[in-house]
């Protein structure tokens, strides 16, 4: 039982006649001196082309005739991609998909104790509240009283034709919200520090949500995760949280955002603070030359805004976005309870203390930079 990224896969057999197009599980016979791990390495490979890590026994078996029982093991791949060699096909299936194919009467069973555990997906990097989980080319992740506006706000984004955001699927039958993967990898706040040209796409990215956002103005009232009420004429529909740990970085290059629960109601100026925190990064000292040149990189990269308005406004953005995680904490939410675990909000308080102390020096060499 191969599993990758909450997927199974499955071999389409070719003979003998009676079995041809049924669908199976890839493995066979042991042989003599062969441990069934050893053995199911050997014909996963001779089938497959690929190289798999035994896991433990799916408990019982099933009879195949008399002197013959089938056993099933948790497998997952280590080396190469797994080609048909022995079989006319292969899929990898969604626990969703697991019926759509005529499995071998022998190997369903073990299929069936699998279904609920896929589900369970792989969980996922990126973002701080955490829930998000793999399956195949899909994330599930919780919902809550804001999904419909997301949803309807990630639509218009989709027509509007922006790019590096996932797509709304629908929702699974643990009722989370399914959503297209973006393929990449994140950014590790704190330990990672972007490049500028990384840095330099992502703010251009950011620029592009906000023109097309700007033409998604619900005239009614919608719920968002930090409460309902409708946009203001000045406002747009932010993200709210475009730090470094919701990037999507693919070869090198900035290629989306991820992690849209928090957006709502505010303005743009609010957005590109909150990507300096993460990006330039303003969270936590580093030499004032550094960040004069990354934060004038983000002002420049988005236009029509000065490093030292971008600089001020970082602090108070962040220190809102503290009083969000403390007023989501005190209300139960169970994406701001786990921020605890992160030492928020007290973190984020202490940081743009810091940050606010060293205002006058940044501002001083912003005055003195070319």
């Amino acid at each position: 039982m191969i599993v990758e990224h909450g997927r199974l896969l499955a071999t389409r057999r070719t003979a003998p006649s009676d079995l041809a197009g049924s669908w199976e599980l890839p493995g066979g016979k042991v042989d003599p001196g062969e441990t069934p791990e050893v053995a199911l390495v050997r014909e996963v490979y001779e089938e497959l082309g690929c190289t798999v890590r035994v896991g433990p026994r799916v408990p019982g078996a099933e009879s195949l005739r008399p002197g013959l029982a089938l056993h099933a093991y948790e497998c997952w791949l280590v080396d190469g991609e797994a080609v048909p060699r022995e079989h006319d096909a292969i899929r990898w299936l969604a626990p969703e998909d697991l019926d759509d194919v005529p499995w071998l009467p022998g190997d369903l069973p073990f299929v069936d104790t699998l279904r609920e555990r896929l589900l369970d997906g792989e969980p996922l990097q990126g973002g701080n509240v955490g829930g998000a989980v793999r399956i195949g080319p899909t994330v599930r992740r919780p919902t809550g009283p804001w999904t419909p506006a997301v949803h309807r706000l990630l639509r218009h984004l989709e027509a509007a034709g922006l790019d590096g955001i996932p797509r709304v699927l629908g929702f699974d039958d643990r009722g989370r919200e399914v959503l297209t993967h973006l393929p990449g990898r994140i950014i590790a706040a704190d330990v990672e520090e972007p490049s500028t040209g990384v840095l330099r796409d992502a703010v251009q990215w950011l620029r592009r949500f906000h023109t097309a956002v700007a033409t998604f103005r619900p005239v009614e009232t919608l719920s968002w995760r930090h409460g309902a009420r409708a946009l203001a004429p000045a406002e747009i529909i932010c993200h709210h949280d475009p730090g470094v740990y919701n990037w999507i970085v693919s070869d090198g290059r900035f290629a989306g955002i991820i992690d849209w629960d928090m957006a709502g109601p505010g303005v743009p100026l609010e957005d590109l603070a909150f990507l300096a925190w993460t990006g330039v990064p303003l969270s936590h000292e580093r030499p004032t030359s550094d960040v004069v040149r990354r934060l004038s990189l983000v002002a420049d990269a988005y236009g029509g805004v000065d490093p030292r308005q971008l600089l001020r406004a970082t602090g108070t953005r962040m220190a809102s976005a503290a009083e969000r995680i403390a007023a989501g904490q005190d209300t139960g939410d169970p994406g701001m309870l786990a921020l605890h675990d992160l030492g928020e909000p007290e973190r984020t308080r202490q940081r743009v203390a810091d940050l606010r102390r060293r205002v006058p020096v940044i501002e001083a060499a912003l005055a003195g930079s070319p």
